[in-house]
């Protein structure tokens, strides 16, 4: 039964914002509580989100991580509405919306829980901040021109020092994201596996590696050029030389609302591939 559902969209889309606004009309009129809006909307009040029953994220690959950050600490469902370029999270289309939530209200439809992982920050030898990814963390260069120099080691055992345009560690969700594009595999999302991928690394054959789900990734920065750290596409925080970030899985998990079985994760894969390459 669903009492209360959370409908978050992209306001710079018009299509989602007129699509959320017709669903929130819907979900009302069928005395549902509704609370319709932006994840900094939701940030600015996090009492709006308490005893919701689902969240349904109305946009792109963008708007679902915004909606998993929102959600994940309040063990929140999302459905994801594929209103995206791409939209690798999402399997609800827009003309199926209505009747995708008909039938998780019958109780329809299975929890589809993802592994995040959790990066601290450490800055001469004390924690200095801690974040929660459900894609990827990335530590990267600032200057354009630059490379960056980083130490990698996997469970305190030393791996290799990457000279290069960055190193990320990412969750099997974040495999299709920024690891896939800087020439990571595809893995499977229900692994709770760690990727391991250097950016455009120089003088280096080592491959992208998929760590066991309970690997530490720790990577030390040792560049006099400026570096930040990125977790999933935003924070963008200043790296000094010495830093280091240690990178495991969390313990918490996001879940989201699925209504097709497991197994057409490839054949899904597959077909948006294909109209990313044709478009």
């Amino acid at each position: 039964m669903l009492r209360r559902v959370a409908v978050l969209y992209n306001p710079y889309s018009e299509v989602t914002v007129e699509r959320s606004t017709e669903l929130a009309t819907w979900l009302r009129s069928r005395g549902i509580m509704t609370w319709r809006g932006i994840s900094q909307e939701a940030r600015d009040n996090p009492g709006a989100l308490h005893n919701t029953d689902l969240m349904v994220a109305m946009g792109g690959d963008g708007t679902v991580l915004r909606a998993a950050r929102l959600c994940f600490p309040l063990d929140i469902p999302v459905l994801a509405v594929a209103l995206g370029h791409l939209s690798f999270m999402a399997e609800v289309q827009p003309d199926e919306v209505y009747a995708a939530i008909e039938r998780v209200a019958q109780g329809g439809g299975w929890h589809d829980e993802r592994a995040l992982i959790r990066a601290t920050l450490y800055r001469d030898g004390q924690q200095f901040a801690d974040f929660i990814a459900l894609n990827e963390v990335v530590l990267s260069r600032s200057d354009i021109s630059r490379v960056i120099k980083a130490y990698v080691s996997v469970d305190g055992s030393p791996l290799t020092t990457y000279h290069s345009d960055g190193v990320l560690v990412a969750t099997a969700t974040g495999s299709t994201a920024y690891a896939l594009a800087a020439g990571g595999p595809i893995v499977d999302p229900r692994s709770r596996a760690l990727l391991l991928v250097a950016i455009a690394p120089h003088l280096t054959n080592l491959p992208s590696m998929v760590l066991h789900e309970d690997a530490v990734v720790t990577i030390h920065v040792d560049s006099r050029h400026h570096a930040i750290l990125a977790v999933d596409g935003r924070e963008n925080l200043p790296l000094h030389c010495g830093d280091e970030v240690v990178v495991r899985r969390s313990s918490k998990v996001c879940t989201f609302m699925r209504l097709r079985p497991s197994n057409q994760f490839y054949t899904r894969l597959v077909a948006r591939l294909r109209r990313d390459d044709e478009e």
